[in-house]
């Protein structure tokens, strides 16, 4: 029986509304109890954006249960050395509860022009931020010389609580699913179907066999929206504004979890069918619509699923 934990991303509204609201976000995500929250990350551009690191600082300071991740670290733009250690610090804090996902990042030139980086380096310059940041939280010293990057015995403390903190890629393109397969300890795309999450967890697979390594069985992932009604169809004209539309091939029915919670969960059942175990929902809905959202999403669907994940770890 399939382990499954769910998360929820969506920090930004409520840390625009301010420290209280976003501190009460924090305490009603730990009492309802979701597995964790995720950061989305931009350097510049027009959207308002937490920044993941100050925000996973709070959480750390702030909660005693709640894990964190990022959904996606920009890490091609983004000094591996530099990231190691604020990451290694608040992974340390916080008694080992991060999780990294880390991406390429956007196609537009903006965030590289911005950080000074080639885009074309960028494929390059995340594999290296991989393998330095791995080898600064659990090595001595670290002796490194690349286009990019130059350390001689470099030592970095403190040391992350967990031993290897999970590094999951982002992304659903043959490059993304390569670079799980070769060097991620997770998948965790978004605007997938559930034909797609069972074709990129197989080929995850076959990567990572070729390589002679094994991405574990629970560490395959998917971030979607949801949106659960407790009668009547889905307003779509209001819940599709805060939708992620980065696809006009199929419908966005089949990219997110919407409609009555017997329909959320069955479409959450065929994903884990597909064999994704992990989730971070985007509560659709603005913010005057959150708190209801997060009572329904967390006693309608992450309750009963994380019963069977207790039922399973007792057993």
């Amino acid at each position: 029986m399939a382990v499954v934990r769910i998360g929820i991303g969506a920090a930004s509204p409520p840390a625009r509304a301010g420290r209280d609201t976003f501190l009460k976000y924090l305490d009603t995500l730990e009492a309802q109890g979701w597995d964790s929250l995720w950061f989305s990350d931009r350097i510049v551009g027009p959207g308002w954006v937490i920044d993941p690191i100050v925000g996973m600082s709070m959480i750390a300071a702030h909660t005693k249960k709640l894990k964190f991740g990022t959904s996606v670290l920009l890490m091609s733009v983004r000094s591996p050395v530099a990231m190691a250690r604020a990451l290694g610090t608040i992974d340390f804090m916080s008694n080992g509860r991060l999780i990294l996902g880390v991406g390429v990042g956007q196609e537009a030139d903006t965030e590289y022009v911005a950080m000074g980086v080639r885009k074309n380096d960028r494929g390059k310059r995340l594999d290296e931020a991989i393998m330095l940041m791995r080898r600064l939280w659990t090595e001595d010293k670290v002796t490194h010389a690349s286009p990019f990057t130059r350390l001689a015995d470099a030592q970095l403390y403190p040391k992350p609580a967990q031993a290897n903190v999970p590094i999951w890629i982002g992304g659903r393109t043959e490059a993304a699913i390569k670079r799980t397969g070769l060097m991620g300890d997770g998948w965790l795309p978004t605007q997938v179907t559930v034909d797609e999450v069972a074709r990129g967890i197989a080929q995850v697979r076959r990567y990572a066999a070729d390589a002679g390594r094994q991405v574990p069985d629970d560490h395959f992932g998917v971030q979607l929206g949801c949106y659960i009604v407790e009668n009547g169809p889905v307003p779509m004209d209001k819940v599709g504004q805060h939708l992620l539309r980065r696809r006009t091939d199929v419908g966005l029915e089949q990219l997110h979890l919407l409609g009555t919670a017997e329909q959320v969960n069955a479409r959450l059942r065929e994903l884990i069918d597909a064999g994704a175990t992990k989730f971070v929902l985007n509560p659709a809905c603005g913010m005057d619509e959150l708190w209801r959202q997060l009572e329904l999403q967390s006693e309608l669907v992450v309750r009963p699923w994380h019963a069977k994940k207790d039922a399973v770890g007792a057993g």
